[in-house]
This record gives C-alpha cells, structure tokens and sequence, in this order.
C-alpha cells in the first residue's frame, strides 16, 4: 500500500497530525519534490526520505517525471507498505495521484491544505460563485469568464508568456491578473498586472500561478444564456411563420458567405436561435445535439481533405 500524503502549502506549521505520524511510522518515505518548506520538520527531526527531484534533470518532459516516479511507487510498494508525500494535499494538482488512481494502485489518502487557500487570502476573493481550475497547458475554449480563473503550474517565464497570448485571445489585454509566489510563505508575493505584462516579470518559481478575476469578456455560454434570457423576455416561440423567417434568413447569410466573418456570426446566432427554440417547444434536446455534433466532426475532416 503507498500513503500519499499532503505536505499542506505552505511550511511546516501546515503539517496535519496524520502526516507527522505517518512520516515517524517507519515505513519508506518518498518526496515527489524536496522543494518545500516543511522538508525542514524531516531534517529537524531526522526523519529519513528520497527526493525524486533528480528525475527533473533527466527527462525530458513532465510527462516522462511523473511516469517514472508512478512506476518507481509501484514496484517499491509491491511487498511492502510506502510513503509518498506531496505539496498541498493529493487530489489538487497532482499529476502522480492521478497517475496512481488510473493504475488502480492501493493507496490511501491524507489531505493537506492545499495552495488553494492562501491563494484565495493572497487575492482577498471569494469563490463561492465558482472558481475555474486549470493547469498551464489549458486552451482557450477551456476558459469561462463569468468565474475567477487559476492556473497552476506557471513554472517559469517562458511559460507565462505562452499564457498571456493564450489569455488575449480570451480576454482583453488590459485585463487584470494577480501573478502569486510562494502563497502563503514569509516571502509571498502578490502583483497585479495587466495580462498582456505577465512576459515581464522574471521571478516565477515552481510555487507560481496566475488569478484571473472574472470579467465582462464574452463567451459561447454567455451568448446562450443571453438568448435563452430574450426568448423567455420577449415571449418569442415557434411557429410556422418565425421558423419559415429564420429559415428564409439562413439561406440568405448561407449564399452571401465570403472570408470576412460578417455572416458567420449571423448564421451561428440564428442557428442557435433556432435550437433554443425547438428545445422550448420539446422537439429537440441539447444533449442529443451535442453527441450528434460530436460525431460529426470526424466527418467534417475528412470531407475537407
């Protein structure tokens, strides 16, 4: 069996009881990373453990780290029982604890606090009304700006940069994003800066993420939600004389297609119309039409070849 085990966020004064016992149990204990502030409370205690970190300099992606480090835990634990201690708490950004979930491993779980918290202080928000949750390897459609946004796993600059061209094909460039450092250390740092000048700062660590608050930015749930809100308003159904409008409108934006986008905007908002209303009217179902889309795109590669 492997004890995975959250380190809590910040230092050693986030240790829960349950790790410190499971540190001292005598079993054999692994460190995804001794990057840590609570690494301290094992060398002050002369609590024995191996790092994994010196598989970061040896593959070539994380991908590859946390596969090696998933097949390590597995064999070490194959006749006896283990400890892996990770940052924060197991099943909040942590790629191993997946990794060993899929594998069907047998481990047992012990929660930290994870860096979630002190973020959260760090920004003074609330996320009651939804936080969106993501890594650095996100894309754009992953994005909702309705919620507060944080993405974990900006290592360094070149990544942040990478995220603040993603993040401007999204929101605006003069949007503002709070850069967090070592949340919740004595020497956390906390900007505020506009998302087009993440590139700009130098010291992003492995204990950086970016906040995104919410903003007025639009997307595709917002525009249905808006329709959805205009039909119920304006009691709009239908009928045979607005489908036949619609349909005579289609047509229409359908002949005079050309390589501005003009039309294209027109022809998706009068198709969603169109499904919106059929779905009041019970003749369609959303989750249908989204399956049914699904499979198609398949097709519409090919087609395009």
């Amino acid at each position: 069996m492997i004890n995975v085990v959250g380190l809590g966020s910040t230092s050693s004064r986030d240790l829960t009881l349950e790790a410190v016992k499971i540190m001292k149990n005598g079993n054999k204990n692994f460190l995804r990373t001794d990057r840590h502030e609570a690494l301290s409370f094992f060398e002050e205690n002369k609590i024995e453990y191996e790092s994994f970190d010196y598989l970061y300099d040896e593959m070539e992606s994380f991908d590859e780290v946390y596969n090696k480090i998933v097949e390590i835990l597995l064999e070490e634990s194959k006749d006896k029982e283990i400890n892996y201690f990770v940052p924060g708490t197991p099943l909040v950004a942590e790629k191993t604890v997946r990794l060993l979930i899929d594998e069907e491993a047998d481990i047992n779980i012990v929660n930290g606090i994870s860096f979630i918290e002190p973020v959260l202080a760090g920004v003074g928000r609330d996320a009651v009304d939804g936080l969106l949750f993501l890594d650095s390897d996100a894309k754009k459609f992953d994005f909702d700006t309705r919620r507060d946004t944080l993405i974990t796993q900006v290592y360094n600059k070149r990544i942040a940069s990478d995220l603040s061209l993603l993040f401007q094909e999204v929101y605006k460039e003069d949007d503002m994003a709070y850069v967090i450092t070592n949340a919740g250390l004595d020497d956390e740092i906390v900007r505020k800066v506009e998302i087009y000048k993440l590139p700009r700062i130098d010291d992003y660590n492995h204990q950086s993420c970016i906040y995104i608050p919410r903003t007025s930015g639009k997307n595709l749930p917002m525009i249905m939600d808006r329709l959805e809100d205009i039909l119920e308003t304006e009691d709009i159904y239908l009928d045979d004389e607005s489908f036949e409008k619609i349909k005579k409108l289609l047509i229409e934006k359908s002949e005079d297609l050309s390589m501005d986008y003009e039309n294209e905007t027109d022809i998706l908002i009068l198709s969603i119309l169109l499904l919106l209303l059929k779905d009041r009217e019970g003749l369609v179902d959303f989750r249908e039409i989204y399956d049914e889309i699904y499979k198609k795109l398949d097709k519409i590669a090919i087609f395009l070849k």
